[in-house]
This record gives structure tokens, sequence and C-alpha cells, in this order.
């Protein structure tokens, strides 16, 4: 009875953790506004899993390779974007919730990632959901 027991709470643990990924992710979902003055009109805007844009110092860039880690806190999310020449450059980043509709995020370039935020190195940005929708969010960015 103790081992139906103990497989059935591993089992519930495993489905609770890859619903609870599955549900971060979806609180990603929608077009971020970069909170600075020096960066008036910087986005994220994420639409699916496979479509990641950013609007960054007046350019326009599709984030490919991301790979996000749930599992570590705050989040591990690393992605390659292309460089002004044909050149892509890879990027280790942290990201926290900060609430629904706010995200702490800080982008190492060329740097290691530490394993939480520090004003050591790398930028650190805070995001400020604006819209939600992501049909909105592609008819928008095309």
């Amino acid at each position: 009875m103790k081992k139906i027991v103990i497989i059935t709470a591993i089992i519930c643990f495993f489905q609770i953790n890859s619903f609870s990924q599955a549900t971060r992710f979806t609180n990603m979902i929608g077009s971020w506004q970069i909170v600075s003055d020096d960066e008036p009109g910087g986005r994220l805007d994420v639409i699916d899993s496979n479509t990641i844009i950013i609007k960054f110092m007046g350019e326009e860039k599709k984030l490919t390779g991301c790979k996000i880690d749930f599992s570590r806190s705050p989040y591990w999310f690393d992605f390659s974007a292309k460089d002004t020449t044909t050149a892509f450059s890879n990027f280790k980043s942290l990201l926290e919730f900060v609430n629904d509709d706010m995200m702490k995020w800080q982008v190492f370039i060329d740097e290691d990632r530490p394993d939480h935020f520090t004003s050591q190195s790398g930028e650190l940005f805070y995001l400020r959901r604006i819209n939600s929708k992501p049909g909105a969010i592609a008819s928008a960015t095309q």
C-alpha cells in the first residue's frame, strides 16, 4: 500500500510541475514595454514559444533558440539574436515576474550569468505588460 501512495505522489508531482511550467510561459504571452527613460518605445513581444520579438534602440529583432528554465529562481532565459551583421549573438538572461503585469529581466552579453540578479554586470530592465492578446500583437508587428 505504501508503494502505491508513493508512486501516486510522484506522478502527481511531475504532472503539477509540467502544468506549472506551461502556465508560467502562458503568463509571458503579451506585449511588454521596457520601463525606462533611456529606452522609450523598447518592447518585448511574446506571441508564442517560437515567436518572440524585441524592439530595442530603434531596431526590431526576432529572438531565436529561446530556452526558458522555469525550474530555477529567477528563471533562466537564453536566446540568440541576429547582429547588425550576418552573425548571431547568444545571450543569457535572468527573468522574474514581479507581479502579473511586471517582469524583471537582466541580460548578460559576453558575460557569465550569475545565479541571482546583480548590479555588478549585465543590463537590468523592468518590463510592464501593455497587451496580453497574442492576436493583437501579431497583427501589430506585421
